[in-house]
């Protein structure tokens, strides 16, 4: 006894578990947001673009600290010139010594060179600093992106998630019909064999059955479907929707899209960015100022006393080491011209972005009170379609006992069915209709917790 009661508690527990793990977690549309947003591919092109230009921030500052360029040559040549002391830079040839070398005939020698130059831009009128503020604008447009394609893929993931939900409410109502049809059919087979009701009822209720079959496929297929669509943005596998959901909650319609909705803020960074881009242009006319600084060392085969070495290391012997500051001014006058142009130009950039950003906020905001006005009637809708599925199914009731009576035919009774099937249909036509209007009004908006709040 003690150990049948053991085995059977390992059978239970063995039992418990197995069900346990075939239970799927229902999935909420706020958990399909998150597992949206951490795997899908458009948004982590849209997080890289974000680095990107932060970094490219980085380069524009990086120009406001001093240039320091390092140079270091040996070389094996002819000296005849005169000597001098200067800052040759990269791709320079340059030799020293005297034209008239002592103590022999050597006319090679070798010689060393390495120098630092330092060039710090100290004023440009404005132009580095205007060129962070644009750098800047492009790395909040990158933001600005990402948060508008995230807008839209919440979008996107609720219209696919009221999908699946519509779509399996639709096979729930075309199982409905199969066994509604069913019924009917059974019922006319067994009035028949009693003599009650002519064959051909059989016949016609089977071919409505087949109907009712053949549209159950149909949008068992269309479920699947929704499901494969949905895996794009959302890529779980054990996973179930909700078993029933409340019709509709209380909803506060928004009359005007908000400044700092993100499909705006494109557009606004964009035309941020442009503004700065031009305050940088009208600047170029104006000259910088740097401050230059540098220091050598030279190496020469070619003593003080004229007397030359043409060895291969001789351009390692009498050093001299030398300094250099200074101020620099640079002015590219003729730019002044090709400037005034780029001015120009940046300035109707400027007038079409402008008019990008009304036009995008002037349809925005008409879509939105289009929409309103859509909601408001699609409730009404909703509710009539509720009340009409109501009064049709207990229609059916009726009509199905007075068939089972006898005191009417099968023709009445399909068509009795028939429009309690027509007005189901559409009750679950009306209520996606609805929430798709929702979620068109949500991304407009910016807003999701509607949806978020019913779909929890």
């Amino acid at each position: 006894m003690k150990y049948t009661l053991q085995l059977s508690c390992l059978v239970l527990m063995a039992f418990a578990t197995q069900v346990k793990a075939q239970q799927k977690n229902t999935l909420t549309l706020k958990e399909a947001f998150a597992e949206a947003d951490r795997t899908y591919p458009g948004l982590a092109e849209r997080i890289a673009a974000v680095g990107e230009y932060k970094i490219r921030k980085k380069e524009v500052q990086s120009k406001s600290i001093p240039q320091v360029q390092l140079q270091a040559q040996n070389s094996y040549g002819t000296f005849q010139g005169s000597s001098g002391a200067f800052f040759p830079v990269p791709g320079v040839f340059n030799v020293t010594g005297n034209n008239s070398p002592l103590g022999s005939e050597v006319q090679t020698t070798g010689n060393t060179f390495g120098s630092a130059v330092v060039d710090w831009k100290v004023f440009e009128f404005g132009k580095q600093r205007k060129a962070i503020d644009a750098a800047e604008y492009q790395a909040q447009g990158a933001q600005s992106s990402y948060d508008a394609a995230q807008l839209a893929l919440h979008a996107k993931v609720s219209r696919l998630y009221l999908d699946i939900y519509y779509s399996n409410a639709n096979l729930k109502w075309a199982e409905k019909n199969v066994k509604r049809v069913n019924q009917i059919l059974d019922l006319s087979v067994s009035l028949s064999l009693a003599g009650l009701k002519p064959g051909a009822d059989t016949a016609l209720a089977s071919s409505a059955y087949s109907q009712a079959l053949a549209v159950r496929h149909e949008w068992l297929g269309k479920y699947e479907a929704s499901k494969a669509s949905f895996y794009e943005v959302v890529p779980l596998q054990d996973w179930s929707l909700q078993e029933q959901v409340l019709d509709k909650h209380e909803n506060t319609p928004t009359d005007s899209v908000k400044k700092d909705h993100p499909y705006l803020q494109v557009i606004d960074k964009q035309l941020r960015y442009e503004k700065a881009r031009e305050q940088v242009v009208s600047r170029k006319i104006f000259p910088s100022l740097s401050i230059l600084g540098g220091v050598s060392t030279r190496g020469s085969g070619i003593g003080k006393n004229g007397i030359t070495d043409n060895g291969l290391g001789s351009g390692y012997q009498n050093f001299a080491n030398n300094y250099l500051v200074g101020i620099g001014l640079s002015w590219n006058i003729s730019g002044a011209y090709t400037s005034s142009l780029e001015k120009k130009r940046s300035q109707k950039t400027i007038e079409g972005v402008q008019a990008k950003y009304n036009l995008q906020k002037l349809q925005m905001n008409t879509s939105l009170q289009a929409l309103s006005s859509r909601i408001n009637q699609q409730e009404q809708l909703l509710k009539e379609s509720g009340k009409a599925f109501q009064k049709a199914s207990d229609a059916y009731e009726l009509y199905l006992s007075r068939y089972e009576g006898g005191l009417i035919n099968l023709i009445e009774l399909l068509q009795i069915q028939s429009l309690l099937q027509t007005a189901e249909r559409e009750n679950i036509q009306a209520g996606q209709n609805y929430w798709n209007l929702i979620t068109a009004q949500a991304e407009i908006s910016g807003d999701f917790s509607y949806l978020l709040n019913h779909f929890n």
